[in-house]
């Protein structure tokens, strides 16, 4: 019996976003952290199966840091929030710093800690690398540095090589996984949704017309800006 299948990056991105939203994490933080879980899946960090791990977490949940200057050093306290919700405030955090000329920041009271080294594909399209160094389970030092934009044309290298591979062939999974996952995200539904089982968000298309997927929100707000045209969408 099979035990692995392959999800599409369409069908993970909408299940994700679905179950965090009826797991209650705020609303408002939904997308940018289904990305971030995404984004680190597809750099090879079960970050799914944490998400799922934390799930009595999202209720109420805070999703930004609590930054100090000490001494020379950033602080950044998360007050014991798991990874999956701080990463989206974390790259937030290092663009920051970086701008200031800060070479590095300390994270502390972050569960799953070393997700964060997962996101350098995600840090890159913010313009921003990511090396962690492990201090504790809750803790690390993490050096930041401006990097080149990624490429936009062809726009699927926008997202990066391990989201370009992930567009391609999808996100492999333990089918029982999936399955769970597929209906305990159902929650979130309600019986006049269809078409949010439907919507496919900002589409990316190969240089054929084949569709290969859809963009994250940095993805897409880097699409966009690279384009000339902020105000309209970027779809091949």
């Amino acid at each position: 019996m099979t035990t692995q299948m392959r999800a599409s990056a369409r069908e993970m991105r909408h299940m994700v976003g679905r179950y965090l939203h009826a797991r209650n994490c705020p609303g408002y933080a939904v997308n940018a952290v289904r990305d971030a879980i995404m984004a680190a899946q597809a750099e090879g960090y079960d970050a799914v199966s944490y998400m799922e791990d934390v799930r009595e977490h999202y209720a109420g949940a805070r999703t930004s840091f609590v930054a100090e200057l000490q001494g020379d050093e950033i602080v950044l306290d998360g007050a014991n929030t798991p990874a999956p919700l701080l990463a989206p405030a974390l790259i937030d955090e290092l663009a920051l710093a970086v701008a200031a000329g800060a070479r590095s920041v300390r994270v502390h009271k972050v569960p799953g800690v070393t997700l964060f080294a997962a996101l350098s594909e995600y840090a890159a399209v913010r313009g921003v690398s990511v090396t962690l160094t492990r201090i504790a389970d809750d803790a690390a030092t993490i050096a930041a540095s401006a990097v080149p934009p990624l490429a936009t044309d062809p726009a699927a290298l926008a997202a990066g090589p391990a989201m370009q591979r992930i567009l391609r062939d999808g996100y492999e999974m333990d089918a029982d996984q999936f399955w769970r996952l597929f209906h305990e995200s159902n929650e979130a539904l309600t019986p006049d949704s269809e078409l949010s089982r439907r919507h496919a968000g900002t589409q990316i298309y190969d240089a054929d017309g084949n569709l290969l997927g859809e963009a994250s929100e940095e993805v897409y707000q880097h699409l966009r800006s690279a384009s000339g045209t902020p105000d309209s969408a970027v779809f091949a």
